[in-house]
């Protein structure tokens, strides 16, 4: 295995087959992407990536270092915003055995990395940790690299993982999905509202996700599915979101600055190789902000569009991770309201399972950092209005 070189560079023609895994190995190139960051006050988001990692061992915890396999050693900080639409840049290139990998591994330096507003001026970032970070990503299909190779795409989803602190900072929630180009698909088109003359209008900087629809989803609402994707409209309303991997999606849209004006569109079809046209009009929404279709008259924010109620769901991120004993970790839960907005503030109360595990090294607002202090596993559970979530973590 070896790097070969790295380069900016646009998606390349589809290098995946049908072959058979078993025996030689591929060439395999990764790519970075990212799906656009919704605040128009960031200039930069510089993130430093080391290395990037691959496993056919569903076993994350590292305990044996012969199970990864390095895919490239970038060693340089790139700004996440200039890679938005589809856009991607060729983080490296290696020979990789033929196999079916089914984690991916990135790290990042936390104390390279940066966000910088449109001033000039360093935005405040809640990192976990100070120095070397691995970052683990989502990999929902094991990553099919035949003899002929495949190209992997990181897309590191900037809106979903820098989060408003409420003071003009972020804090650092990772949300990174590793998954072979050949078998994603993608959605795009524009994003409209009314004018004071009643007619078309382009909506620019308007929010748009996509969640997917599993067969079965546990209610009916926006609430109930997960969100894999953002993107974001440029001045003439046109928006994509890319590296969709193939099925049902609900595709919605909203006007950050208004965000009572929304719209969602369910069932888009996504197949591989192909992009799906979802436009979409704003509208004042009176049935819980689009997301369910129980008829209750609220839109989830308040006059002057800042989403507000009770909380009805609570979310920790990382859901696990595994540490060595005297190293960091650390944890995020958002809080939701019914319309899934995120509500800035909120309380959020920490619990442990097990103490002698971890300590808590400092804990704000709905943010923690812990740090290993024996072997074992323990919960973490916050809490907020009486709603919980609880997460997982090792220390080998």
């Amino acid at each position: 295995m070896r790097r070969l070189f790295l380069a900016a560079a646009a998606l390349a023609a589809v290098a995946c087959s049908d072959a058979t895994t078993s025996g030689g190995s591929g060439r395999t190139q990764v790519y970075l992407t990212d799906s656009p960051f919704p605040y128009g006050s960031i200039a930069q988001v510089n993130v430093y990536i080391a290395r990037i990692e691959a496993s056919a061992s569903t076993d994350t915890t590292g305990l044996n270092p012969q199970n990864w396999v390095t895919i490239a050693t970038p060693e340089r900080t790139y700004n996440l915003l200039d890679f938005q639409g589809g856009a991607s840049t060729l983080l490296g290139e290696a020979d990789l055995q033929a196999d079916r990998y089914a984690a991916v591994r990135v790290v990042i330096n936390t104390g390279r990395s940066s966000v910088v507003n449109n001033n000039g001026s360093p935005a405040t970032v809640h990192w976990p940790i100070s120095g070397d970070l691995s970052l683990y990503a989502l990999v929902a299909e094991p990553l099919n690299v035949p003899v002929t190779g495949a190209q992997i795409v990181l897309d590191f989803d900037v809106g979903l993982t820098f989060l408003p602190d409420g003071a003009g900072g972020f804090y650092f929630s990772p949300v990174i999905r590793a998954v072979n180009q050949a078998l994603t698909g993608s959605v795009s088109g524009t994003v409209t509202g009314t004018s004071i003359e009643g007619g078309s209008v382009p909506i620019a900087n308007a929010a748009v996700s996509a969640y997917v629809i599993p067969a079965n989803p546990a209610g009916h609402g926006l609430q109930y599915l997960s969100r894999i994707g953002t993107g974001r409209s440029d001045a003439q309303g046109h928006y994509a979101i890319a590296f969709l991997p193939a099925g049902s999606y609900a595709v919605q849209g909203v006007d950050p600055s208004a965000p009572q004006l929304q719209a969602v569109q369910w069932g888009a079809a996504v197949s591989a190789g192909g992009t799906t046209t979802v436009n979409l009009a704003l509208a004042i929404d009176t049935t819980g902000g689009g997301t369910d279709s129980t008829g209750v008259d609220s839109t989830g924010v308040d006059s002057t569009g800042t989403p507000t109620g009770p909380v009805t769901r609570v979310a920790i991120s990382p859901a696990s991770q595994t540490i060595s004993v005297g190293d960091s970790a650390g944890a995020i839960a958002m809080t939701y309201n019914a319309q899934n907005y995120i509500i800035s503030g909120g309380t959020v109360t920490w619990v442990l399972g097990d103490s002698s595990v971890v300590s808590v090294t400092q804990a704000a607002y709905n943010w923690i950092l812990l740090r290993g202090a024996r072997s074992g596993t323990t919960a973490l559970i916050a809490v907020s209005e009486g709603v919980a979530d609880t997460a997982m973590v090792t220390v080998r």
